[in-house]
């Protein structure tokens, strides 16, 4: 396992692992601002591309082309994630507060996962006296268009107190298998879903489309809240907090788990994006701390 590569920028530190180019800790002085889940993945953030949550079964069609991906999380049934969190990354460049990461999913990768496009993934990790900027990136290296996604997966501390605030326009209705139907529940406002805390009374793996602005989460007591200010194509939220774990997923995503097999996607702007032979697609989110002493 190659030894993670560590950026620091005044009290603010980092630590990414090239193993699924995935965030080990994220710190600001004694505070832990991510953090790990005790089962695998145990990891701190991961990214998801090129689509992000389920395919179900792994299959879905393209243009004429039936396609079926290998499992990837045995035991669960589908496709999840995408497939840079389980690749080896390179370093690009690396500099003591930001560092470039790539990802190539080549000809042979193909191979391994069913999924028939090459394309190249790039991350972006700056760090600033306040702030994580982590740009995400594709380029379709592929000879035709190819469907694409890209999202966050951050892990963050769940304590009784914690607050999330973030404000939504809808809500995706989920099959108990985690997978959305085909329908959307419409607030026809904006709401803030979490305000009631779900998650101290049962495990909590929804979808919340059409979002407006950024999320907060506030640990009372602590020195530091966190802002997510994800990038406009990442128009909406998954939020998972699975009891007892401790943690909470607040998860920016461009699209809607399933979408490429979902014909209400596209109605909601919750479906993949085709990517044109050699064009490239990249989102930034800034993860801000705010003092809770301000």
């Amino acid at each position: 396992m190659p030894s993670p590569i560590v950026l620091s920028c005044d009290d603010m530190a980092l630590a990414v692992t090239l193993q699924g180019g995935a965030i080990e800790t994220f710190r600001r002085a004694d505070q832990a601002l991510f953090c790990t889940r005790a089962m695998a993945p145990s990891l701190a953030s991961f990214p998801m591309l090129p689509f992000c949550s389920r395919i179900k079964q792994g299959r879905f069609r393209q243009a004429s082309q039936q396609i079926q991906l290998a499992p990837n999380f045995p035991p669960e049934p589908n496709a999840i994630h995408g497939f840079g969190w389980q690749s080896l990354w390179q370093v690009e460049s690396l500099e003591a507060h930001a560092c470039a990461l790539i990802h190539e999913h080549e000809e042979a990768s193909s191979a391994e996962t069913g999924w028939p496009w090459v394309y190249r993934g790039r991350q972006d990790f700056l760090l600033t006296q306040n702030a994580l900027h982590l740009t995400l990136s594709i380029e379709n290296c592929s000879d035709h268009a190819m469907p694409v996604g890209l999202g966050l997966h951050p892990y963050l501390p769940l304590t009784p107190d914690t607050f999330v605030e973030f404000q939504c326009r809808g809500q995706v209705s989920m099959e108990k298998d985690f997978l959305p139907r085909d329908s959307e529940l419409d607030h026809g406002r904006l709401v803030n879903p979490l305000a009631h805390k779900p998650w101290q009374t049962q495990s909590l793996d929804s979808v919340f489309t059409r979002r407006s602005g950024d999320a907060t989460i506030v640990w009372p007591g602590q020195d530091w809240s966190l802002r997510i200010e994800p990038d406009a194509a990442l128009a909406h939220w998954i939020a998972y907090a699975p009891k007892p774990e401790g943690f909470i997923c607040i998860e920016p995503v461009s699209h809607l788990p399933n979408a490429i097999n979902l014909e209400s996607a596209a109605n909601i702007s919750g479906g993949m994006r085709l990517l044109a032979s050699g064009a490239v697609w990249q989102t930034t989110t800034v993860f801000q701390t705010l003092s809770n002493s301000a």
